[in-house]
């Protein structure tokens, strides 16, 4: 790709912008600073975690020459029966912009969260003239190469592959982790962070800036779709975030420091806002709702519960009960709530199955998630002396409920992953095979991919229930990686008239367009077919059922007829068929009995260029005519991508 003027006037303004910084103010001491945490003052880990996620887009999704248009479907977690889909949607994108946001804020939270565990071990600090090869005492983990090298990296990647594992539904892209690493920082360094926010936006427009110099747009009413914010993963963000959190008040507790309170609580509240941790979204038959309302509220009450949890006090709580004469202790109490707990789990049980008028396993897990999170105030008395000696302190019980909302917001996932697709799934008949995929199109179908109920993973039909009712559009199905998926609607196919994915896994990839051709009949909905195109071989894979013009000429109805490889005119008079033929091509007529068709190019004025200009803008019109008598049938359809 050639570099234009604008992308190399900008690279070497940021250059010479950041040179002048660092030779002229503090070079010696961010050196020295970064140099007391860091192997030769340079954040390793977050480095390699970034080389690592960029490879891994670049060599295994893209194939190096189409970075543009990665292969995304074998790398989602579209079920937990799909193993490699678990492994690898944590480190895999689903477009450049996408892992260029998740990389910028990679880059910027994460140095923050390396400099606080450190490459070097707390004993061993400040060792700014070590190497990073020195012999420690503490183990293999506290030699500074492993810490930066391997032990960060594996971190960050665990933490991807858990937001993944426990993603409502299927999940792409590493931006759980880097939600984790915000919930780190935040709690270690929570001014810093917000610089870091500051800095992870400013790293995005720098990278749209060199990737688009030049933005070109025109007036239109655009793509039919989703809104932004639809396709966003905020319940594996806010899990990814408390895990961080969770993971840096363990490591405060472990260095004996915290933060600020009011710091604290700011920074957390900011972050919160400006990540859109707010995000609570339901969608369902094309309606998608944004409770923002509820979620500036929910983010508003996480961070109370966060600055308690992390700054609290750490005086015990009163004993329950205490101003009365003969209260049991604390431990017998807890004893005698969880008894109870489990009875009422066990009776709730055994009527869901008795009963089976719910799903089991969904109902199961819900019963058992709420037991858990009913008994975890019981815990800490019950727990043995070399577990937990202390009293339960008011901090304890902050850092206790946060764990508790952090597993209501992780277990929902887990009956909603246990899916499976069925060995005859794939909708209608005109499906294309490509590898272990089937591609077709279809309208109105019962989704493939269905909810597990059962122990059984592989009683299929008597143990599951369909997730949803109909779904239209684009479908790529393959049993074996249980992906059975809409992939373009049918809105967005009708708007731009084709469509492109990529489907492969590792060490292939293969193209497949699929190509609408149409006609609008007048008085009616259109009359269309849908061809699927794959290494040059056309397959038409859907044709919808014939249209009926509302217009009649000389008494006789015209129906407008998709077939497997052309689109037919029908005539009746009366319910009796008069007879068919093809439609014919443009400048062109065909006749059926006395009824005489043609298409014609009909010229108009009534559009504008994108300078604001008038324009003649062409159609092609198919009329019927008897004798003197003409009436407009259909109108060929137009779409916005002119190659349509």
């Amino acid at each position: 790709m050639p570099v234009t003027p604008t992308q190399a006037v900008l690279v070497v303004t940021v250059l010479v912008a950041l040179g002048f910084v660092w030779y002229t103010e503090g070079r010696g001491r961010w050196r020295s600073l970064a140099a007391d945490r860091f192997v030769y003052g340079v954040p390793w880990g977050t480095v390699v975690t970034v080389a690592i996620v960029v490879t891994f887009y670049v060599l295994v999704q893209s194939d190096v020459r189409h970075v543009s248009d990665p292969v995304t479907l074998p790398f989602i977690t579209w079920s937990y029966f799909y193993p490699m889909g678990l492994l690898t949607a944590g480190i895999a994108h689903g477009s450049p912009g996408h892992i260029a946001a998740n990389m910028a804020g990679t880059l910027a939270f994460g140095p923050i969260v390396e400099y606080a565990w450190g490459h070097y071990p707390p004993s061993e600090r400040p060792r700014a003239e070590d190497t990073a090869t020195g012999e420690t005492d503490g183990g293999v983990l506290a030699r500074p190469s492993v810490r930066a090298l391997v032990a960060f990296p594996i971190t960050l990647l665990a933490a991807a592959f858990l937001t993944s594992v426990f993603a409502l539904g299927p999940g792409l892209g590493f931006s759980g982790a880097v939600f984790a690493i915000a919930g780190v920082a935040v709690v270690t360094y929570p001014i810093a962070t917000i610089v870091a926010a500051i800095a992870a936006n400013a790293i995005q427009t720098l990278y749209l800036a060199l990737s688009q110099p030049v933005v070109r747009e025109t007036f239109g009413s655009g793509t039919p779709g989703p809104p932004t914010w639809a396709g966003i993963g905020f319940q594996a963000h806010l899990l990814g975030f408390l895990i961080g959190v969770l993971c840096g008040a363990s490591l405060l507790r472990r260095r004996g420091r915290r933060p600020a309170t009011e710091r604290l609580f700011f920074a957390t509240l900011a972050l919160g806002l400006v990540q859109a941790l707010w995000l609570l979204v339901w969608s369902g038959d094309d309606a998608f709702v944004l409770y923002r309302g509820a979620g500036v509220v929910l983010v508003v009450l996480l961070t109370l519960l966060i600055t308690a949890a992390i700054t609290g006090s750490a005086r015990p709580l009163p004993r329950p009960l205490s101003v009365l004469p003969g209260v049991p202790t604390r431990r017998r109490l807890a004893i005698g709530w969880l008894a109870l707990l489990a009875i009422a789990l066990v009776a709730a049980i055994v009527a869901t199955v008795t009963v089976g008028e719910a799903p089991l396993g969904p109902t199961i897990g819900l019963l058992l998630v709420g037991g858990f999170v009913l008994a975890l105030p019981a815990l800490p008395p019950v727990v043995p002396d070399r577990v937990y000696a202390g009293p339960v302190t008011r901090r304890g019980v902050a850092v206790a409920t946060l764990v508790a909302v952090t597993v209501l917001i992780a277990a929902p996932s887990v009956p909603f992953n246990l899916l499976v697709v069925g060995d005859d799934t794939v909708p209608g008949d005109g499906g294309v095979e490509v590898g272990d995929y089937t591609v077709t199109y279809e309208r109105n179908v019962t989704p493939g991919q269905q909810l597990l109920v059962g122990p059984d993973p592989e009683d299929v039909d008597e143990e599951a229930v369909p997730l949803e009712n109909r779904q239209s559009g684009l479908i790529v199905v393959n049993a074996d990686r249980e992906i059975w998926a809409v992939v373009e609607h049918t809105a967005v196919i009708a708007h731009e008239g084709n469509a492109t994915i990529e489907i492969g896994g590792f060490g292939w990839r293969e193209t497949v367009r699929a190509e609408r051709t149409g006609w609008d009949v007048v008085g009616n909905e259109s009359a269309y077919a849908v061809d699927l195109t794959v290494d040059g071989e056309t397959t038409r894979s859907f044709a919808s059922d014939s249209v009926r013009a509302s217009a009649t000429i000389d008494g006789r109805a015209i129906e407008l007829d998709p077939t497997d490889d052309a689109f037919l005119l029908r005539v009746t008079d009366d319910g009796d068929a008069i007879g068919e033929a093809e439609v014919p091509d443009v400048n062109e007529t065909t006749s059926i009995g006395d009824v005489e068709f043609s298409t014609a190019v009909v010229e108009s004025d009534d559009a504008d260029d994108s300078d604001g200009t008038d324009t003649e803008a062409e159609s092609v019109r198919l009329f019927a005519s008897v004798d003197d008598t003409e009436v407009l049938v259909a109108e060929r359809e137009s779409y916005a991508d002119s190659t349509a």
